[in-house]
């Protein structure tokens, strides 16, 4: 019985063109029917090939994974089905571009209304790109055109990455909306009606379009997307204009207000001038209102990423590989490092340990002894006491000051500067070096004649070497004799 479901399941037959369009785009990795709600087959397992493709309007769509139950929404009446998804996703309630599983098919919008169907073809020719699968009339007078691809293409991050770079140089190339440029986009649904050309023969591989971007448009980083941010104004470049002008779906919103925002920071923009283009972005670009259960993004939300972006001294500038990931564009810039000078320290509530440091040997310098617990020595130079016990460790070990604990019921901290530290210093950079005389008959001996090398050690270098007389060095005492 399971055999026979599993056989009826793939001889599901379109009666119209249009489920022949949607059976061609998805029948790789559709089912034709659901499974029976008493199937045990793969129980506990997840389909990692099944997609959700999505239909209805541009505020709410339909998410279905079977044929049947595609073909039933197309044919209801009561359901608006005007857009659908060309790729599917691997999560039926988030159509975002992180949920995509499969890459079907390349469509592309062409707003040249009035056009005919030949002289849409006579674009691509132009082109040099293939014939078309299907191309679709717009109720505007536009066309979509499609092409399928004969095997789909796992949709990871860098098969998008790639599939919406050589969708941005295809739309370029044909004079198509640049805005409809995506993988994770929604085109005018076919109908008996509206679709004027249907090849299904026409599919290609993912590689053909590969190899002709690569022929027309090879893969070059010094290219005209490259901006140099010292000389440049970031906010010119085709990519930020596109994300400025174009209209940004729900999911989007967000990422993009907040990378535009960081592109004006980046252009040398004001506050009150990002400010002002934010608030217009959301007027004329921005979806309105929200996905269901979704928290809306107001025009207050879009403004706020302005100002935020300014306020913070580490934001500074997009990442490229973000813009070239949310525009399908190409997009590089020489970055731009930005340093602020320290503040001050009456301007800082916190100091460094160095700062105390200095603080403790100037006061040891002006008083030369300081006595106390080391609560009140702290409080003295206004520094905390795990701070000065930190610093206080410091200067010891670098015997830089010496320290007296005396204990007892009224024990006290004595600090006292270290003797002549210079001196002490330069004292241990001599070695003398005696000069022996080498005795055939006998050990050697040191003669009344010396070397002293000034030697600085962490510079490796010598920095005077002084020659003197009369230098006794006394021979060490011979090994006592063993025991009587």
């Amino acid at each position: 019985m399971s055999q026979l479901l599993q056989v009826s399941q793939n001889l599901i037959q379109p009666k119209t063109r249009s489920e022949a369009f949607f059976g061609l785009l998805f029948g790789e990795n559709m089912n034709s029917y659901p499974k029976r709600s008493g199937m045990k087959t793969n129980a506990g397992k997840r389909d990692s090939e099944r997609q959700w493709v999505f239909v209805g309007t541009k505020e709410r769509m339909k998410s279905m994974a079977t044929q049947a139950t595609l073909y039933a929404v197309l044919a209801d009446p009561a359901v608006d089905t005007s857009f659908y998804t060309p790729n599917g996703y691997y999560r039926r309630d988030l159509r975002w571009t992180e949920s995509l599983r499969w890459l079907n098919a390349l469509t592309f919008d062409f707003d040249n209304y009035g056009e005919s169907i030949e002289e849409v073809i006579e674009r691509i020719d132009r082109a040099g790109l293939p014939r078309p699968t299907a191309i679709v009339r717009t109720p505007s007078g536009g066309h979509h055109a499609s092409f399928f691809f004969t095997e789909p293409v796992r949709a990871t991050d860098k098969a998008i990455r790639l599939y919406s770079a050589i969708m941005w140089h295809m739309a370029d190339d044909l004079g198509a909306d640049m805005a409809a440029v995506g993988a994770n986009r929604i085109f005018r649904t076919p109908t008996e009606q509206n679709m004027l050309y249907f090849e299904p023969a026409n599919r290609y591989s993912f590689d053909v379009f590969k190899d002709w971007r690569e022929i027309n448009h090879p893969y070059d980083p010094d290219a005209g997307g490259f901006v140099n941010v010292h000389t440049g104004n970031l906010m010119s470049h085709p990519a930020l204009q596109y994300l400025l002008t174009a209209p940004c779906d729900y999911g989007n919103r967000d990422v993009v207000a907040f990378n535009l925002a960081l592109a004006m920071k980046a252009s040398d923009w004001t506050q009150e001038q990002a400010e002002t283009a934010m608030r217009d972005w959301f007027i004329y670009c921005c979806a309105k209102g929200a996905q269901a259960g979704k928290k809306p993004f107001t025009q207050r939300d879009a403004v706020y990423k302005a100002s935020y972006v300014f306020r913070s001294s580490k934001l500074q500038a997009p990442k490229a590989e973000i813009i070239r990931e949310i525009t399908g564009m190409p997009f590089y810039y020489r970055t731009r490092n930005h340093w602020e000078p320290a503040k001050p320290r009456s301007e800082r509530e916190r100091s460094h340990l160095h700062e105390w440091e200095a603080d403790l040997l100037d006061l040891l310098q002006s008083e030369k002894e300081l006595s106390g617990t080391q609560q009140e020595l702290a409080t003295r130079l206004h520094c905390p006491l795990t701070s000065f016990k930190a610093v206080l460790g410091q200067l010891k070990d670098a015997g830089k000051v010496i320290v007296e604990t005396r204990r007892g019921r009224g024990g006290v901290t004595v600090i006292r500067p270290s003797e002549a530290p210079e001196a002490a210093a330069e004292a241990s950079n001599v070695i003398p070096f005696p000069i022996e005389d080498k005795n055939e008959n006998g050990p050697s001996a040191p003669v009344e004649n010396g070397v002293v090398v000034y030697a600085d050690f962490r510079e490796r270098k010598i920095e005077r070497i002084e020659r003197f007389s009369e230098v006794k060095i006394e021979p060490e005492p011979p090994d006592p004799g063993p025991p009587d």
